[in-house]
């Protein structure tokens, strides 16, 4: 989580509320996210019941913006993360989703390595709708 949080507060463009919904945790993961309050604007909205599709939900019914970004806990922004999605949001008309490409990275000696390894399997499965990135945002968030 630190690491996570270490990313978003590092953004080119600061995200204007950042919505946490974590289940309980008992290992002190609330702390670690109310130590970074002065760095982000951070509300903990503490997922009592249900899964991962509760805790998206409940993110999204006490956040105030208009477009929301998730990550998961175990990830790491590219620093100029908030913008370009904001960005892109801005520009083709009638968008209501995007996604990006994941990739890999490492911690070594405490610090974050990021790779341009792609963590997942570039090529979508073979019974799934996909539909191919617009020309001009190939590899545009990576």
């Amino acid at each position: 989580m630190p690491y996570l949080l270490t990313s978003v507060a590092s953004q080119t463009r600061k995200p204007e509320e950042e919505v946490i919904a974590p289940k309980p945790s008992g290992d002190s993961s609330e702390e670690v996210m109310r130590s970074f309050s002065s760095q982000l604007p951070i509300k903990l909205v503490v997922q009592v019941r249900g899964n991962f599709t509760d805790a998206v939900l409940l993110a999204i019914d006490n956040a105030k913006g208009n477009v929301i970004l998730f990550l998961d806990d175990n990830a790491v922004a590219e620093e100029k993360w908030v913008e370009k999605y904001e960005n892109l949001f801005d520009s083709p008309p009638n968008v209501g989703g995007i996604c990006g490409t994941t990739y890999k990275a490492y911690i070594e000696s405490g610090k974050v390595v990021k790779t341009h390894e792609p963590f997942y399997d570039e090529k979508p499965p073979r019974n799934a709708f996909y539909r191919k990135p617009l020309p001009e945002y190939v590899n545009y968030c990576g």
